[in-house]
This record gives C-alpha cells, structure tokens and sequence, in this order.
C-alpha cells in the first residue's frame, strides 16, 4: 500500500469507530462531505494519513483545482482522501474520521486497502454517511434512512428517527467498501440524508446538520452546530426569496409539502403516487440562476457544477 501515506500513525486507540464520506454520486448537495468536514474543524481532529490520488483517478474527470496560499503563491490542490482522529472523552469512542472522493479507477484495489488499514487499526464499527436525491420539500425537516450490516447495529438505529433502506441497484464506492470491510468482520451502518432534488446547490446545511444530529446519537459525540444552524436558517431565506419570483417552482413545492405530510404524518395515502407531481424542470431554471448570481456576490451557497 505504498499509496497509503501515514504521518503520524494513532497509537493506544479506545474502540475506535470509523465515520466515512466520499463526495460525488453519493453525497447529494455535498451534504455528508460537509457534515464530516464540519466536524473535523469544530471538534478539534488532527490529520494522520491520506490516500495518493494518482492511481485511483482519471484527472480530466476528477479535475485538480489551481488555488492562491497565503503568500500568493500558486498550487495545485487534488482530489483529497483524509484521515483524521478525534479522541473521545472518558468512556467514549475514539473516532476515525475519513472523508475522501469517490475515485474512478481500481475500485477493488481502492477500497480492500483502506478496509485492511482500517482493520489494522482496530475499527470496531463503521459508520457511512451519504446523502441523496428525492421528491422532499425543502421546508420540512430532512429526512434520514439507514442500512445496517448486523442486528446489534440495526438495534441501535432504532434510537434515533430513521426508516430502513430497502434500496437494491446500482451502488458507489461507498457500496463497494461496505462489503469489503464487512468481508473483513467490520460491522457497519450506512446513514443518508434526503436533499430536496429541485435545489442543485451545495452544500445543503441542513441535511448535513440532520447527519451530524444522527451521527451524534450514534457514536456519543457533542459538537456546536449553532454555525451550522445559522448557515441552515440563512439557506432558508434566500430559498424563499427565490420562490417569491417563481409561481411555478412555489406551486411544486406546495404539492411535495402536501405530499409529505400525507406520508409521514399520517402514513401511505390510498394511491398515493408521484405520476401528476408538475415537472419541476422550467421553473427549477429561476432558483438556479438567482443562487449562481448571489453566489457570484459572496451570499450564497456554491452551486454544483
């Protein structure tokens, strides 16, 4: 694993639980990168490894980013697979923190090593979060979903609010790793966040605050979302303020409101279906143009693509 580069390998680690997230197919509006990120620079975690991207990545995909440090001078940043630790308190959990990008090569190769170095550490669980796609109004609170590998950590998913994924299909690299460490005997649990699918901007604050909340619950951590919240409320107004200029857009998310409280509140509506929700695709073109102007001013969040 000459690819694997340790800089200050942890020692004496305490039940070391492992959080992961890969941005890219399953990291909807960079939610769960972004919730992982956030706790890496408000809980105090330090850097002790990364993965060399030269063998994982095709570079005219996965393009390196041209940045200015603090002196002005010129670099070029690559795509970033991190390992970070943060100690836990008396009776808590080390955490091993990874936050990468999905690559797009040697996929098998990728994640059998990192699922080995992670067994050599120790990791007794993993826990993966993601995010997704779906018909969810934005003015609700997010929704989250879960898979487990085990019955032990299925029963502690019952702790927290979340509905078990039943998902088969196409899968990331997220899919891939899960079964490699699984192989290895590392239970773990998959938690998504759902992003409301006619918002293409990121990050989406609050459906990285609703993983931290969960993540939270799962590990025994306690970080100060309060920036977060605050960055979640502002991403509210200027969602509204968008809305107020687009009937269209305004009138889809009237029905997905209804639509959700239909089916959570009160269960499954007889018939229920999606067939005569409006095609959001002409109105979804206002909302967007007004976040990449805001953005282009320094006010909003930053728009995918």
């Amino acid at each position: 694993m000459d690819f694997f580069k340790q800089y200050d390998p942890p020692t004496d680690l305490k039940d070391p639980v492992m959080l992961f997230a890969f941005a890219g197919w399953a990291d909807a509006a960079d939610s769960a990168t972004h919730a992982l990120r956030y706790l890496v620079e408000n809980a105090g975690a330090t850097k002790f490894a990364e993965v060399d991207p030269e063998e994982f990545y095709n570079f005219t995909r996965v393009r390196p980013h041209t940045k200015f440090d603090g002196d002005g001078n010129r670099y070029i940043e690559w795509p970033a697979n991190e390992l970070f630790l943060l100690r836990g308190g008396e009776g808590v959990s080390d955490l091993v923190v990874f936050v990468g990008v999905e690559p797009n090569l040697k996929w098998r190769t990728f994640s059998e090593s990192l699922a080995a170095a992670v067994k050599e550490l120790g990791v007794i669980r993993v826990i993966h979060t993601g995010a997704l796609l779906d018909a969810v109004p934005h003015t609700r609170e997010p929704r989250l979903t879960s898979t487990a590998t085990s019955p032990e950590l299925r029963g502690l998913l019952s702790g927290i609010k979340v509905r078990r994924s039943r998902y088969t299909g196409p899968t990331g690299i997220t899919g891939v790793l899960m079964d490699a460490l699984r192989r290895l005997g590392v239970p773990g649990v998959s938690l998504w966040g759902h992003a409301p699918h006619y918002l293409h901007v990121s990050p989406n604050p609050k459906v990285s605050l609703k993983l931290l909340s969960g993540l939270e619950r799962l590990v025994n951590i306690s970080v100060d979302v309060e920036p977060l919240r605050s960055q979640g409320s502002n991403f509210d107004r200027r969602v509204e303020r968008a809305l107020a200029d687009e009937p269209e857009l305004k009138a889809y998310v009237e029905r997905l409101e209804e639509q959700w409280d239909s089916r959570w509140r009160d269960g499954p509506a007889e018939g229920e279906g999606a067939d005569d929700m409006p095609d959001p695709g002409q109105a979804v073109l206002g909302i967007e143009e007004f976040l990449r102007q805001a953005r282009q001013g320094g006010d909003a969040p930053r728009s995918e693509g």
